[in-house]
C-alpha cells in the first residue's frame, strides 16, 4: 500500500496509493494529509487510487468531472516537504479546494499554538467559531508536545493561506489546512488542465 518514503530524523512521510501522506514521528502516528475538494452544497470529495490516467496516481470525482492528483514528498534541511498537484481533466464547478493536515484533536487540546503573530491555546471545549486562527505565508507552531519529546510541530506554506480549525463538528481532528484564498461562494469553474499546487513544509523541532 505504501508508495514512497521520505525521512528527516524521526519524522517520516509515506505516500499511500490514493495520494494521502501519512506522517509519523518515531512510532507515533502524527497526522495524515490529503486534499479535499467541495462542490455546491459543501459536498466533500477526496481522492481514490487510479492508474487510468497517465501521470496521475489518484482521481477525485466531482459531480461534473474528475480531477487528477499527484503527490510528492522529499526531505528538506529541517524537515519534510509535502506537495500535492491537482489537475482537472475537464471543466468542473466547485466552491473550495484545500490541502488538509489532520491531527488528532485530543493530542493538541489545551496545548499552545502560534500562527504568525497570534498566540494562544487550542480550545478544549468547542467554540461558537470553529476557526481558531488563519494567516497567509505564516508559520504555524503547535506545542511543545510531550509525545514529541517536548518538541513542537511546525507547518509553513509560502504564498498560501493557512487555517487552523477545530473540526470536531464533523471529525475527531484538528485541521491545519492551506488554500489559495479563492472565494467559496458562488461556485466557480475550474478550467480543464489548470494545475494547482499545494506545498507545505513540516518540521518537528
Amino acid at each position: 500500500m505504501k508508495r514512497k518514503l521520505s525521512k528527516r530524523g524521526l519524522l517520516t512521510a509515506r505516500i499511500m496509493k490514493d495520494g494521502q501522506v501519512n506522517l509519523t514521528f518515531g512510532r507515533k502516528k502524527l497526522a495524515f494529509i490529503l486534499p479535499e475538494i467541495f462542490s455546491e452544497g459543501w459536498a466533500k470529495h477526496t481522492a481514490k487510487a487510479s492508474s487510468k490516467v497517465k501521470g496521475q496516481q489518484a482521481l477525485v470525482t466531482v459531480p461534473d468531472g474528475t480531477i487528477g492528483l499527484k503527490t510528492s514528498v522529499k526531505p528538506t534541511k529541517n524537515g519534510i516537504q509535502v506537495s500535492a498537484v491537482l489537475t482537472p481533466l475537464s471543466d468542473v464547478k466547485i466552491i473550495h479546494i484545500r490541502q488538509v493536515v489532520n491531527l488528532r484533536y485530543n493530542d493538541w487540546a489545551g496545548k499552545a499554538f502560534r500562527l504568525g503573530t497570534k498566540q494562544g491555546t487550542i480550545p478544549v471545549k468547542p467554540q461558537a467559531d470553529n476557526k481558531i486562527s488563519e494567516g497567509k505565508s505564516v508559520r504555524l507552531v503547535l506545542g511543545p508536545q510531550a509525545s514529541l519529546g517536548g518538541k513542537s510541530l511546525q507547518i509553513q506554506a509560502p504564498r498560501l493561506q493557512l487555517v487552523l480549525q477545530d473540526n470536531r463538528q464533523w471529525t475527531p481532528f484538528l485541521h491545519a489546512f492551506v488554500t489559495k484564498g479563492e472565494p467559496s461562494e458562488p461556485a466557480w469553474i475550474w478550467k480543464k488542465g489548470v494545475k494547482k499546487e499545494y506545498r507545505m513544509n513540516v518540521t518537528v523541532s
